[in-house]
């Protein structure tokens, strides 16, 4: 009995595993059957469109940029549109934007829309794919076929592919350009649509390129309000504008801070330290940065340091001084441009974008940077110095007072900037003292004193020039920058009668200086700026008494000693 009982178990496992494969078969069969057909998906022509990508409930800032895309298509029939930007500033969104709007406006329009792939075989098979074609092998060749029925189509179609940076990357023998050039030039119902990091690596009238720009504050905080972030509508306000109207930083905060960071700490570290609070809060965006910068080559990294000491924006005119000639500064500056590394802004400006500057400022090491960029930094540093200097004497000259002042508002946040970096240089222990002989100085002392807005921002400048003169024992550098905060405070008009306690803070800075230069060798204490301290002294002595008299105190003081 056990042995029948064996048999049969084993039969009618054989029969279970000969009936899936009938099943299977049969399955095949028909889905053969089913390709070659008349009017099945293998005949040329667009299949069912498929889901495209869900756009954000948060989509802000960028109706017109879609607008645009779509007018160029639609209306102007361009053959490609290459959305060209740096990480995080939301080219696929816009993407998926200008794709519902075309299926909502033209329902009969087919959008093939092909997310990121690194290899051009992937996505041409995609695109066969999306258009039903019949059933590929491995063997086949993917982009001869799909040019093959893109060829063959007869109803328009729009081909979206997204971050094709990757497959641009990868292709050394330029495939992809070869098959986007093949596209705008030969399949005439086939309209392109690519957002990328990487321009491409052919030129054509039919190319229009969009270059995304970052949000303004408006739009910045407004996204944050979207976004429901829970902190003050001042703190709002300022992470609206220290993330630089950047899509993806700004949505990166809001998560942050719905985990319940601290709203204070993310603004000290986004003023402070971006690189940082990406690297260890939205790696994402971190090793996104990453990937862009080293795509490009040794030269124009180098470039990219170099650039990255401004603080902010700057004319072709600021930065000719770290180029060689004329000829060299147009070449890199039209190649950044193409490459979306540089930016142009509403005041005819260039512009890093803030991450990327922040990146090389912050990686130069990784980068293996550290020379060329310090090499930038110096030579940055003494060209606005010897700029201060250059304007202070301008200064004092009747007809050109005015171009001096013009010139300090215009150049001030990159004169802040090099006074900075000589403060914090450890590297060099030299450049502080400079730093602090250039600000005293007669003429730049006149000159900042008078024309440096707002008058705190001159004040902090001489008290951080007194903290490290006093923290060095630099004791005649002490006295000079007591003298300077002293006299920007001479500067004011508040020192009237109803500010007593301004006139004596004064005084005793002053009387410090004074006591300081005392205390130096002899040939230290013949020196105009001694002469100067004295003479403010006194200035502040009579000050005092004036205030004195003019409160009433001398009458008050006067019927007391009688009594």
């Amino acid at each position: 009995m056990g042995r029948k009982e064996g048999k049969r178990e084993k039969t009618k496992g054989e029969l279970r595993r000969l009936e899936r494969a009938l099943l299977s078969l049969a399955y095949i069969t028909v889905l053969f059957l089913f390709s070659v057909l008349p009017g099945s998906p293998s005949a040329p022509g667009p299949g069912k469109p498929r889901t495209l990508p869900c756009l954000t409930r948060h989509f802000i800032g960028r109706k017109e940029d879609v607008e645009k895309i779509i007018a160029k298509l639609r209306t102007d029939r361009l053959r490609m549109i290459e959305i060209i930007s740096p990480p995080g500033m939301g080219k696929t969104q816009v993407a998926i934007s200008v794709s519902h709007s075309l299926k909502i406006r033209e329902p009969t329009l087919f959008v093939i829309y092909v997310e990121r792939l690194d290899k051009l075989t992937d996505i041409c098979g995609e695109i066969l794919d999306r258009l039903h074609c019949r059933p590929w092998s491995i063997s086949d060749d993917l982009i001869s076929q799909a040019k093959r029925k893109l060829l063959e189509l007869q109803e328009d179609t729009v081909i979206v592919l997204d971050n094709t940076e990757d497959v641009q990357g990868k292709e050394v023998d330029r495939e992809f350009d070869d098959f986007a050039e093949w596209l705008v030039k030969s399949a005439p119902k086939v309209q392109l649509m690519i957002t990328t990091r990487q321009d491409v690596g052919f030129v054509s009238a039919d190319i229009h390129k969009v270059q995304l720009e970052p949000l303004d504050v408006n739009l910045s905080v407004e996204l944050l309000r979207r976004l429901e972030v829970s902190c003050s509508e001042k703190q709002v306000k300022v992470l609206g504008e220290l993330c630089g109207g950047i899509p993806l930083l700004l949505v990166n905060c809001a998560c942050l801070l719905k985990d319940g960071f601290n709203p204070e700490v993310l603004i000290q570290e986004l003023r402070n330290n971006p690189i940082g609070l990406l690297k260890f809060n939205a790696k994402e965006i971190y090793d996104a940065l990453g990937r862009f910068v080293t795509m490009f080559s040794e030269n124009l990294i180098k470039t990219l340091i170099v650039l990255s000491v401004f603080p902010s924006t700057f004319s072709p005119k600021d930065i000719e001084f770290l180029f060689d000639d004329q000829l060299q500064l147009e070449t890199v500056k039209t190649k950044m441009l193409k490459c979306t590394l540089l930016q142009k802004m509403n005041d005819q400006k260039l512009g890093l974008h803030p991450l990327l500057q922040a990146y090389c400022r912050t990686e130069r090491e990784s980068l293996d940077m550290v020379e060329v960029g310090c090499n930038a930094q110096s030579k940055f540093n003494e060209h606005y110095l010897d700029l201060l200097k250059s304007l202070s004497k301008t200064f004092i000259t009747k007809n050109s007072a005015r171009d001096a002042i013009e010139t300090l508002r215009d150049q001030k946040v990159n004169i802040m900037e090099a006074l900075k970096n000589c403060f914090e240089d450890a590297n060099d222990a030299d450049q502080p003292g400079q730093a602090i002989d250039v600000v005293n100085s007669t003429e730049v002392l006149d000159f900042l004193a008078k024309v440096l807005s707002p008058p705190k921002e001159c004040a902090d400048l001489y008290r951080k020039c007194c903290d490290i003169a006093k923290t060095s024992d630099d004791k005649r550098r002490h006295a000079e920058s007591l003298n300077s905060l002293g006299f920007r405070r001479l500067c004011d008009v508040g020192h009237s009668k109803d500010e007593p306690e301004g006139i004596r803070v004064t005084l005793e800075m002053f009387q410090e200086a004074h006591d300081i230069r005392k205390t130096l060798p002899e040939e230290d204490q013949k020196c105009q700026t001694h002469a100067h301290t004295i003479s403010k002294l006194g200035l502040c002595h009579v000050l005092q008494v004036t205030v004195f008299f003019s409160c009433g105190k001398w009458e008050r003081q006067e019927a007391k000693c009688k009594q």
